[in-house]
């Protein structure tokens, strides 16, 4: 099996085997050179969440009970700690298994900032190397998600995750389910909010997207919950919808393109659009391997933004959906720029805004969308939801786009969410000249007024038949 070299966000396969994942760090700088981590892997159920106590493997529980996990302890030059998995031998209900480290408990008053922390995943019969992983450089952190391997589509395979919690083991033992119990004040050393750490690339290779949480922004704790309870009630109702149109299990990419000109100024600082992204990605949760959705801002020039793991969501919608003026992000210009100057200062990708400008070029957008599918290798058929509130006035140069782009496996699905005209989008159904019908409209005039369930209906409506036709048409979906 070749070796592969991941980078945050990415995935790979695994041979269905024993597994030896080594979790190490090194000193990036200076200041972390005493740093000890405890290295932890907690077995996963459906709702991704522990199913008992004895699905934490770590040094004072060195092993499952039926064996097929084990912490086999430090390396000789203790920079390193050691995880055997035995993929053949989990239990059917395991759905992944998350391998984690965390500060060592003898020095709570150190950090992940400056400790490059990486991961190697070999063969345990043949030590050959499979997967290695470097974690981006980390800050305030006191625990970490280092990678996952879980099952898809009956195979296991691993992703390279790097999220950090500042709340240390309190917000890794929440997310997990893990009741860490005792009279330990696991919380004593963290931030009033917790952090995710690692820098998402541009928009362009790496599928992820991590971003942190700045203090006075309302995405922490009871919020963020709620946020990943109202996904996963989204996500059983968009497999509901993709069961009834008889795609139940389909695979897709799915993508969104954000209007940001001038006129869309109110749905922004209403928070309509950072609404429309929280139900949106429902759909990628749903369709998309790794539950990641591409997504691009555009007014007079597109801009890429980092894409969206959805297991981010809380902290990836303040800090990157938004117009050029910062009055229109989520809780007005101060909380917008403190997130962003929070975000820059521990390497993240900030958006040029300025250079988006204020009108709407759809072509624009459209063309970059295609460029960036075109070059992922074999991709599978791809649903784009561009968000728009009208007043186009490119009708020919979108027209001539949909024409060369009927040939590929992209469906668009446009969404007005204005009263202004339309223009080409009304007139989808008789545009001539295309291999197969490969773009759908509909306009609304309330969004925040539809029920998840109609919305979804709309959005996927006409994506099966599309699918029909571009399978009889020879295209690859």
């Amino acid at each position: 099996m070749t070796r592969v070299e991941l980078t945050k966000g990415a995935n790979a396969a695994l041979p269905d085997r024993a597994l030896e994942i080594t979790v190490g760090w090194r000193p990036a700088g200076g200041g972390a050179a005493s740093t000890t981590l405890d290295v932890c892997a907690l077995r996963l159920g459906a709702d991704g969440k522990v199913r008992e106590d004895a699905d934490m493997i770590f040094f004072n529980a060195p092993s499952s009970p039926d064996g097929s996990i084990r912490h086999i302890g430090r390396t000789p030059d203790g920079a390193a700690e050691v995880i055997t998995i035995d993929l053949a031998g989990q239990p059917a209900d395991v759905q992944s298994i998350a391998v984690t480290a965390t500060i060592d408990v003898v020095t709570p008053q150190l950090t992940f900032g400056g400790l490059g922390v990486w991961a190697t995943v070999r063969e345990l019969a043949s030590a050959a190397e499979v997967v290695s992983f470097a974690s981006p450089p980390l800050g305030p952190e006191k625990a970490l998600v280092v990678v996952e391997v879980y099952r898809r589509g009956g195979a296991w395979k691993i992703r390279a995750v790097g999220q950090g919690y500042a709340s240390g083991l309190a917000g890794l033992a929440t997310d997990y389910g893990v009741d860490v119990g005792g009279d330990e004040d696991v919380n004593a050393a963290a931030p009033a909010a917790p952090s995710r750490a690692g820098a998402p690339a541009a928009a362009s290779s790496a599928r992820t997207a991590d971003v942190p949480a700045a203090a006075d922004v309302p995405a922490a704790g009871d919020a963020r919950i709620d946020m990943r309870k109202r996904l996963d009630l989204r996500k059983k109702t968009v497999q509901t919808v993709l069961t009834g149109q008889g795609i139940a299990g389909r695979q897709a990419r799915v993508a969104l393109a954000l209007d940001a000109s001038g006129s869309m100024r109110q749905l922004y600082k209403a928070g309509t659009v950072a609404r429309v992204v929280e139900r949106v990605a429902a759909i990628a949760a749903a369709m998309d391997d790794d539950g990641t959705l591409e997504v691009w801002s555009y007014a007079t020039e597109p801009l890429a933004l980092p894409p969206l793991r959805v297991d981010y969501l809380a902290d990836w919608i303040p800090l990157y959906v938004r117009m050029r003026k910062a009055t229109t992000g989520q809780g007005g210009a101060d909380a917008t720029l403190a997130r962003e100057d929070a975000a820059r200062a521990a390497g993240w990708p900030i958006p040029n805004w300025e250079g988006i400008g204020g009108q709407n070029e759809e072509q624009k957008v459209m063309a970059l969308i295609v460029e960036h599918f075109e070059r992922l290798p074999s991709p599978p058929p791809t649903l784009v939801l561009v968000l728009t509130d009208g007043g186009l006035y490119r009708d020919r140069l979108i027209a001539d786009l949909l024409r060369r782009a009927a040939s590929l496996p992209i469906f668009w699905q446009f969404v007005g969410v204005g009263r202004a005209k339309y223009g080409i989008l009304e007139k989808l159904d008789t545009l001539s000249g295309r291999l197969v019908d490969n773009a759908g409209f509909f306009a609304v005039d309330d969004l925040d007024a539809i029920d998840d369930e109609t919305l979804y209906r709309r959005m996927l409506g006409e994506f099966p038949a599309w699918l029909s036709a571009a399978r009889a048409a020879g295209i690859a979906v």
